[in-house]
């Protein structure tokens, strides 16, 4: 009797498994790719997806998202524009550089160095980086983050 009891547990256990490894939940609904040219799409593989943040070998890489920048930008350039401009703003309205101070600290500790940006089936964009050897591209999603490598 006990062991009928176990067996039947056993078996609704590993039924509650293998249906839990059927679900679609361990790929990734973007696409990554990379170019000799310093570009990198993300594609979207789902109905609808957010992209909410990118960093790229591991925050040590610049990325410009936009083509209306001549050059590419990070988190530490506007941190160096804020302490230019700290000595002006503070004997004038200190206000804005508080709030500039905490959008860079939110940027630093989400690794976010873009808007976020919804992609639906397919659709994609392109953005430029500035480093040496892309490695490895960490993509925040409002579906979960994705780390995608490339070879060394």
């Amino acid at each position: 009797m006990l062991l009928e009891t176990y067996q039947k547990l056993l078996g609704a256990s590993c039924l509650v498994l293998y249906l839990v490894g059927c679900g679609s939940g361990g790929e990734s609904p973007i696409g990554m790719i990379a170019n000799s040219e310093s570009e990198f799409q993300i594609s979207s593989k789902a109905d609808s997806v957010t992209i909410q943040g990118v960093k790229l070998n591991r925050g040590n890489c610049v990325v410009r998202f936009s083509q209306a920048y001549d050059r590419s930008i990070s988190v530490q350039d506007f941190k160096d524009k804020a302490n230019a401009y700290w000595y002006y703003w503070y004997f004038q309205d200190n206000k804005p550089l508080a709030g500039m101070r905490n959008k860079f600290s939110q940027l630093e500790q989400k690794g976010v160095m873009m808007e976020p940006q919804t992609l639906k089936f397919g659709e994609s964009f392109t953005a430029h980086y500035k480093c040496q050897n892309l490695i490895e591209v960490g993509v925040k999603t409002d579906k979960g983050a994705w780390t995608f490598n490339f070879k060394r």
